[in-house]
Formats: structure tokens, C-alpha cells, sequence
């Protein structure tokens, strides 16, 4: 799983909702929720083709848990998924567009970008 970081203005407002990932390795469908002043990303769907979670089969698991605003971005002050020591973020969400973010993991300090499209409800 990955943890993340997000850009966007103060309003987190345009954060919330269902994202879909645009892969050619995986599938995955977060929803970004605030729960009790956190800012969490659910997973909804995940199949890499080893592994397949789906909501409400078994545990629930979230890409992150709390999001918390550092200089113009949003940091995951506590990973839902990995302990981490690392200086850097796992991972940087950066909202281009009310529709669209990029999601841009670090995994061993090296930057790997991916799309998130709204799903529209």
C-alpha cells in the first residue's frame, strides 16, 4: 500500500470524494473522507493482480489516516499502511484540478507519479 501527501488550498473540501487511480499495473478506487478533523483515504478497490481488496470484504484499509498541512501541501502524519522513517513523504498528492490529482510515491527516495480522476457520484 502507499501513504500520501497532498497540495491543494486551504479549503480540503475539493479533496473529498471517490478517485480512481489511471494505471496500467493496477486498478485502485480510494474515497478521501474526514473523520473526526482527519483526513483519511479509504480504499474502495486494489488489484495489482497479486493482491485484491475490495470495501467491505474483511479488514477495511486505507491509504492514509491523517493528512496534515505542511507549508502549501498536505503531509500523512500517520500511514495507514507503513511505519516509516524515511525524511521524505511516501507519498505527494498534488491537486491539478478539481478532477484530477497527482499522486506521486516515493518508494526508496525515488519518485513514481500516478493519476487520480474523480469518480463522479
Amino acid at each position: 500500500m502507499c501513504v500520501f501527501m497532498v497540495s491543494c488550498t486551504k479549503d480540503h473540501s475539493k479533496l473529498y470524494g471517490t478517485w480512481e487511480v489511471v494505471s496500467k499495473y493496477y486498478e485502485g478506487k480510494y474515497k478521501i473522507i474526514e473523520v473526526n478533523d482527519s483526513i483519511q483515504g479509504k480504499v474502495l478497490y486494489y488489484n495489482d493482480n497479486t493482491t485484491v481488496i475490495r470495501e467491505g470484504v474483511g479488514k477495511e484499509y486505507y491509504v492514509f489516516k491523517n493528512l496534515k498541512k505542511s507549508n502549501n501541501t498536505y503531509v500523512d502524519a500517520i500511514s495507514g499502511a507503513t511505519n516509516t522513517n524515511d525524511s521524505k513523504p511516501i507519498i505527494e498528492l498534488n491537486l491539478k484540478h478539481d478532477d484530477t490529482l497527482v499522486a506521486t510515491r516515493y518508494i526508496s527516495n525515488k519518485p513514481l507519479e500516478e493519476i487520480w480522476v474523480r469518480v463522479k457520484e
